[in-house]
């Protein structure tokens, strides 16, 4: 996830690293316990007290055929039927004014990941970072292109299908080009896909199955592929010529093959430490060490390829092998684990997909650092309405040079002191971001509240109950916590 000033737009490719910090992770339904297909991102900023998350329905025909959409920095987006409903995540511009691009025009800011009516689940905002040499060739469009922001705001509206969704995206890379460069996966019951861009309007899809797993922490995950897999890869018509005229080109052209990361990816190295964490707690052994570097792996270790050692095509796949067949409560567990939470994070969805039927799409959502919460599930198909402290709007905190003495405050790592806003208290975003400002100042504290949420949260998995109910007794678990804390 990256996030902008309108009036600041910054090359990609020199970004510092931590400018974002997502991690997304893909499991494919033959590796699974229950057979389900799982996927999902943590959405992660510099500081969690900035963005707060609000998680909300949005109705059938919220947009209407032929009404143009103007996101935060310069697409727009003329809509060919009445939106379809969903279920996702934004930022909170509902006071007016967006946090993200400071614009007061009515658009839905950083609507991060959710599910519409039709099934199609959408996660984007996983920044990847492109080579200045293939910039330089295919630059990125910053005055109309798509953002990575935008991405789930059209494709939920639009995409009945998981394919639909897929082809939507690329041709809008193919004609107006994308603002930057991202990761997105889409899915429904049928299929899997996922999308990756590092450049202006060159991109390249990989589907997935079920015997494949990814863990993508702002690294692209698409190694050696073979483009004329037309059955599980799509790519643009310029991907391979557009390398080769930036010179960095790897691959064989005439037969088709092109190492896509090698080739386009410009990402620096910080992320590989999220990534041997990642790659460690799936195998449940320690094969990376913490100072992981771009240098220090082989790509076949976690990038996607469809080439088996003797050249030939196959179903894609990855080196990632898994400990055992994990389930939802394994994968919240990965999401739990330092360095992937951190003190910042916004928020975590993980879509699990085990049919087209009523409940055949589960989505967990999180919100704050996720040791210091808790997971709830809701069937996006058929909630007709959201936990309203999911989407309670506050203002934006206020900061203080010094610790004020008769507010409730909180240390920002710039020395300064946020204020929590008028209202927090209806708030899940500050609620459970209150108690994650407590386990980071006392250790003894984040042991007790890490104990009773991972016990909360095991009676949610085990109980079989869903959306509202279930997120009410986790809401009223949360308070009781503070109240013990004395807030």
């Amino acid at each position: 996830m990256l996030k902008k000033a309108a009036a600041v737009l910054l090359v990609l490719a020199l970004l510092p690293a931590g400018a974002f910090a997502c991690t997304a992770i893909y499991i494919g339904s033959s590796l699974t316990a229950d057979g389900s297909t799982i996927f999902g991102r943590l959405e992660e900023y510099t500081s969690d007290e900035e963005w707060p998350k609000l998680f909300e329905p949005i109705p059938e025909g919220a947009h209407t055929a032929g009404e143009v959409y103007t996101g935060c920095y310069g697409f727009t987006w003329t809509f060919t039927h009445d939106s379809y409903g969903c279920t996702a995540f934004r930022d909170n511009n509902s006071l007016g004014v967006c946090p993200d691009c400071g614009g007061t025009h009515a658009h839905t800011p950083y609507q991060a990941g959710g599910t519409n009516s039709r099934g199609v689940s959408v996660t984007a905002t996983e920044t990847l970072l492109g080579k200045p040499a293939i910039a330089a060739v295919d630059p990125y469009n910053t005055e109309s292109g798509i953002e990575e922001a935008e991405i789930p705001t059209i494709l939920l509206s639009e995409a009945a299908t998981a394919r639909e969704a897929m082809v939507l995206l690329t041709s809008i890379y193919a004609t107006v080009g994308a603002c930057d460069g991202g990761g997105v996966i889409v899915g429904d019951a049928d299929e899997v896909w996922y999308i990756e861009n590092l450049s202006g309007r060159q991109y390249i899809a990989v589907r997935l199955n079920g015997d494949l797993a990814f863990v993508c922490p702002n690294i692209s995950v698409i190694g050696l592929v073979n483009l004329n897999d037309t059955e599980n890869v799509s790519a643009s018509d310029g991907l391979i010529e557009t390398a080769v005229r930036a010179g960095t080109f790897v691959g064989d052209a005439e037969a088709g093959l092109i190492d896509y990361a090698a080739s386009y990816e410009g990402a620096p190295d910080s992320p590989y430490l999220r990534l041997a964490a990642g790659l460690n707690a799936l195998s449940g052994e320690s094969l990376y060490p913490a100072d992981l570097t771009h240098a220090g792996i082989a790509g076949s270790a976690f990038r996607i390829s469809n080439v088996d050692p003797e050249g030939e095509i196959v179903p894609p796949y990855t080196g990632i092998r898994l400990r055992g067949k994990p389930g939802i409560r394994d994968v919240m567990a990965f999401y739990r684990q330092e360095p992937i939470s951190r003190h910042r994070s916004l928020e975590t969805h993980i879509f699990q997909i085990s049919g087209p039927a009523e409940h055949g799409t589960l989505e967990w959502i999180s919100m704050a650092d996720n040791p210091s919460s808790v997971f709830v599930p809701y069937d996006p198909m058929t909630a007709a309405d959201v936990f309203e402290h999911f989407h309670a709007v506050t203002a934006m905190p206020e900061h203080m040079a010094e610790k004020p003495a008769d507010s409730l405050s909180y240390a920002m790592g710039d020395g300064t002191w946020g204020l929590y806003p008028e209202g927090w208290r209806d708030s899940w975003y500050w609620v459970f971001t209150m108690l994650e400002h407590i386990a980071r100042d006392d250790p003894a504290a984040a042991a007790s509240i890490r104990e009773r949420l991972d016990a909360l949260q095991d009676e949610i998995c085990a109980s079989g109950e869903i959306g509202n109910p279930a997120a009410e007794h986790c809401w009223r678990t949360a308070l009781e916590l503070l109240s013990g804390f004395g807030r």
